[in-house]
């Protein structure tokens, strides 16, 4: 038996994402299609079934908010005949979705049938299902009001730091572009700028006295040693006892005796 393929092409308000998991669930898909009742399983190799029955059939391959393949048949399609193959693409045009599908492989003479079942059951409910969650064009929103522009106030511009004589920059803070005192600054382009007194320069901080260094606490010089020990007084040598006066010694009587002539 010769088979026939279909091309058929809708746009229906609502994000590719959002149709994709829609088409997917079962509640969602049965409630896009009119109240007919669907039951599907969103997972590659799972069995459908849809629009009460009249459709089956079970799911191929599925990228996500792209391409939905699947294999399809309805009552109509003989026993002894194969399943048809359908090929559902989205494509984001502006905030709607561009559906194309392409069914192939349906049996000979089926195929204004399966055309009506995608343009009368799908296409026509989807559309009505998803513009009820747009806004009504006859309730516009309110029109939004421009924001008052912010009170002007001088702008600092950080400017890089001079540098000294060495290359080196003077100091670590941005220096503001303030105008000269007596002078108001230019009015910017397209914007009233009243004139306002300059304000006094501020006072200048006080310098912060010195941090006193810290005092090292100097050690104690270790005390001398003790001084010597005074040398004991001699004691007063006693007086020497006066010598005994020598005795007169007696004559010798031999002195006074007379030598004995020798004979």
């Amino acid at each position: 038996m010769k088979k026939e393929a279909i091309r058929v092409v809708t746009t229906v308000p609502a994000a590719p994402t959002t149709l994709y998991y829609a088409w997917l669930s079962s509640e969602q898909h049965s409630a896009m299609t009119g109240g007919n009742a669907a039951k599907i399983d969103p997972t590659v190799g799972a069995k459908f079934s849809a629009v009460n029955g009249a459709v089956t059939g079970k799911l191929v391959i599925l990228d996500l908010g792209r391409r939905m393949v699947m294999a399809w048949r309805c009552t109509e399609f003989p026993r002894d005949e194969h399943d048809s193959k359908v090929e559902i693409h989205l494509e984001a045009l502006g905030g709607s979705t561009r559906i194309t599908i392409i069914h192939s492989e349906i049996p000979e003479g089926l195929s204004e049938r399966v055309r009506s079942i995608w343009n009368d059951t799908y296409f026509g409910p989807m559309r009505t299902f998803f513009s009820q969650f747009l806004p009504d064009p006859r309730n516009p929103p309110p029109p939004r009001r421009p924001m008052p522009p912010p009170e002007d106030e001088e702008e600092e511009e950080e400017t890089p730091p001079a540098k000294s004589a060495k290359g080196k920059p003077s100091s670590g803070k941005p220096v503001s572009a303030k105008p000269a005192p007596g002078k108001a600054p230019p009015p910017s382009k397209g914007k009233v700028v009243e004139k306002k007194a300059a304000p006094p320069p501020p006072a200048k901080p006080e310098k912060k006295p010195a941090k006193p260094e810290p005092k090292v606490e100097k050690k104690a010089a270790k005390p001398e040693k003790k001084a010597a020990k005074p040398e004991k007084k001699a004691a007063p040598k006693k007086a020497a006892k006066p010598e005994k006066k020598a005795a007169p010694k007696k004559a010798d009587k031999k002195a006074d005796k007379p030598k004995k002539k020798k004979k």
